[in-house]
């Protein structure tokens, strides 16, 4: 009897891990049949989106509804659930920043297309002010009238003009080339923030400039630049009634699309031709971002999430009379004001003042993806950065009393100081050196006449001239 009541559980169980079995196998067949069915009702609106004219076909995508629809739509005309299950569609861009540009890059170098860059050349840029000096340049009342009554006699040519001439940059030549970024050393009052404002085309009309500055070769005489540059101040100025989302929307608006509505009329152009089917993903987000009305909440979405801005978003900026978000993010948000710009060269002035090491290098590290993988431009002025931002750029420009010590790769900077007699100490970051430094050698310079600093600023500022091997002998007097 024993014998046989284990035969009858043997049975048993037997039967019930058979039924197991096929009930999970079913389970799997099942799913594959639903997901393969999917692939096809996907597959077949994609090839009716291929069939459509260029115009039509680049402001209609694909989109996932939160149940699980598969829905043709017209990016221009979305309804209240269409464009929210956009914007949660579109949440992955901003978390994974490297990898949707590497995406974009794939899918544009397959058709052919060359993305624009710029290189910037400035040769000679030298800026003057003129300025009251000593008591006559205090801010008092009385000095004030004094300026205006004088301004108008310098105007009729009655008394003679009485403001001295400052030089702010003297004599600088360099070259800023794409793909790379560059950092800008040097102390307070070196002329970092003029040099920036002159290269993106932002000089106050109170400065005199002279000298030649291109884009390609083409003068700021040919075209606008504040079209193809921004310049971010390291001033925050911002409307304290608005919150982060909206500050950042409405410069998105007035900023406009750029070449983003061009580029993705030629990108369906060349992949219909081709007949590829471009990534999903990337290109919901190229027609959302190009077309509709929602396209500048969509850039916005992603450069907030970039910027770590999210969190705060629906939060007012304030001022000094109203209470609203930190100084750390009001930097960010000056930040993210200007980079929603479709511009191809960023000029950024102080970018970590108030921010955190980590928070810095996080900002710098996502600017460096867009520059090495879509080829931007980006000089980018900072304090005594950390080391683990330092080794993000690729590039350095030392100045120091308006004038350029050194611009070159950072991996050659401690050379061509050590050529010169300045070796980096045991146990010391390069950064610290470099602003000591350039001090040190321009001071030399400087007191052993103007023809040694000629012959340094004209081997070792233009980037095609800039040599590898520093000889101690070309500094000797």
């Amino acid at each position: 009897m024993d014998d046989a009541g284990e035969i009858h559980a043997l049975g048993g169980s037997l039967r019930r891990e058979a039924s197991s079995a096929r009930s999970g196998d079913a389970a799997v067949f099942f799913s594959r049949s639903s997901s393969r069915d999917e692939d096809d009702e996907e597959a077949l609106r994609w090839a009716a989106l291929e069939k459509l004219p260029t115009y039509d076909r680049a402001r209609t995508a694909v989109l996932a509804m939160p149940e699980g629809e598969l829905r043709e739509v017209n990016v221009q005309r979305l309804g209240p659930q269409e464009r929210h299950a956009l914007l949660q569609r579109l949440a992955w861009v901003g978390d994974d920043h490297a990898r949707f540009l590497s995406k974009f890059k794939d899918r544009v170098d397959r058709v052919g297309i060359e993305l624009p860059t710029i290189e910037v050349r400035y040769e000679n840029l030298n800026v003057e002010a003129e300025a009251y000096v000593g008591s006559r340049g205090l801010p008092t009342i009385l000095n004030t009238y004094a300026n205006v009554l004088e301004g108008l006699a310098n105007t009729l040519h009655i008394t003679p003009n009485r403001k001295q001439k400052i030089s702010i940059l003297h004599n600088v030549s360099g070259i800023i080339k794409p793909h790379r970024m560059t950092l800008l050393l040097g102390p307070p009052g070196a002329g970092k923030t003029t040099l920036l404002l002159a290269l993106a085309g932002n000089v106050p009309s109170g400065l005199k400039v002279s000298g030649q500055i291109t884009y390609n070769g083409h003068t700021m005489d040919e075209f606008e630049p504040r079209r193809s540059a921004a310049y971010v101040s390291q001033h925050d100025l911002h409307m304290g009634e608005l919150t982060v989302r909206e500050t950042v929307n409405f410069s998105a608006k007035c900023q406009g699309i750029g070449h983003r509505y061009d580029l993705l009329m030629e990108l369906s152009r060349r992949e219909k031709e081709e007949n590829i089917k471009p990534d999903p993903e990337v290109d919901i987000y190229l027609k959302a971002a190009a077309t509709g009305e929602q396209k500048a909440e969509v850039v916005t979405n992603h450069i907030l999430k970039v910027l770590g801005l999210d969190i705060c978003a629906d939060t007012i900026v304030g001022n000094n009379m109203l209470r609203g978000i930190s100084g750390g993010q009001k930097k960010r948000v000056t930040t993210a004001e200007m980079i929603v710009t479709p511009g191809r060269a960023l000029f950024m002035d102080e970018i970590s003042t108030g921010l955190d090491s980590s928070t810095t290098y996080n900002i710098v590290d996502s600017i460096r993806q867009t520059i090495h993988i879509v080829g931007g431009t980006a000089v980018i002025a900072l304090l005594q950065p950390a080391p683990e931002t330092y080794e993000l750029f690729d590039d350095i420009i030392l100045l120091s009393d308006g004038q350029v010590v050194y611009n070159g790769p950072r991996e050659h900077v401690l050379e061509f100081f050590e050529s010169v007699g300045f070796k980096c100490p045991e146990r010391k970051g390069c950064r610290i050196l470099l602003p000591f430094s350039q001090l040190c050698l321009l001071n030399a310079l400087c007191s052993t006449g103007n023809e040694q600093l000629t012959c340094i600023h004209l081997c070792h500022t233009p980037w095609d001239r800039l040599q590898l091997n520093f000889h101690t002998s070309l500094f000797s007097p």
